[in-house]
């Protein structure tokens, strides 16, 4: 018990280190937009820091991965985004094993799925509603998890994670999700609820996928910037799948 308290106090310090960045969010537009490109683009460098020793290939990764990025943020015509996605792809797996090209890419879509979000007019609700279901998915699975405990859920990927954190995180994240609704006057239907209940599960991928690529590059964590949650990529490996898909789908229209 002593010992799980004392890891709740390191999570809650390093939330705390969080707070300026979530108060920057809140304040709205323009400040939301850079707030989420800011925590971005930390999570490409350390993408790059982990993913070689190499200088000139860190600084390869980051500025051809912003490059295809800036495609959507700067509107450029679909035959350009096409053509420089395609260069990321065989940049990636010329030079990184697949698991860590996967990531790359993953991360590539982050940034290009955020710049493509910054054009929408909903943007501040639509982040608003993404941020608090991931952090109720994030929080409530990671409080369940530690006090219920009970079989892994995946423990060949992430030995920490359990079945009752999982469930726990996905019923935090409905919960929030739909009172996000509410505030936002949405009207909630069967139909969002079940879109929240897919976002909560997508959030737990993205956790999922970053572990594993931690896993095949030995590293627990990826950074040690925030004490108790490691680096960016640790604290906001949810938003990995959530993102792109709410951003290259209809789905951001229920905002309007």
């Amino acid at each position: 018990m002593k010992d799980k308290l004392s890891d709740i106090a390191r999570r809650m310090t390093g939330t705390m280190l969080l707070l300026p960045l979530m108060l920057l969010f809140f304040v709205g537009e323009p400040y939301s937009k850079i707030t989420v490109f800011i925590c971005a683009l930390v999570m490409l460098l350390e993408f790059s820091l982990l993913v070689t020793k190499s200088f000139g290939i860190r600084c390869i990764l980051f500025v051809f991965i912003c490059l295809y990025s800036s495609t959507s943020l700067f509107l450029f015509e679909p035959l350009y985004q096409i053509i420089s996605l395609i260069l990321i792809l065989v940049l990636l797996t010329r030079i990184l094993p697949f698991q860590s090209s996967f990531m790359g890419i993953c991360l590539a879509v982050l940034l290009y799925s955020i710049g493509k979000l910054s054009y929408y007019q909903s943007f501040q609700e639509i982040m608003t509603y993404i941020v608090v279901t991931i952090i109720s998915v994030d929080t409530g699975a990671y409080i369940i998890g530690r006090f219920v405990g009970g079989p892994k859920l995946l423990p060949l990927v992430s030995p920490a994670k359990t079945i009752s954190g999982a469930v726990g995180g996905i019923i935090s994240g409905i919960f929030s999700g739909t009172c996000i609704f509410y505030f936002l006057n949405v009207k909630v239907t069967l139909w969002l609820i079940l879109l929240t209940i897919f976002i909560t599960v997508l959030a737990q991928v993205g956790d999922i996928t970053e572990s594993y690529f931690k896993r095949t590059i030995n590293k627990k964590d990826s950074a040690k910037i925030i004490p108790g949650h490691g680096g960016f990529m640790d604290r906001f490996d949810g938003y990995l799948y959530v993102i792109p898909f709410v951003a290259l789908s209809p789905v951001h229209g229920i905002f309007v």
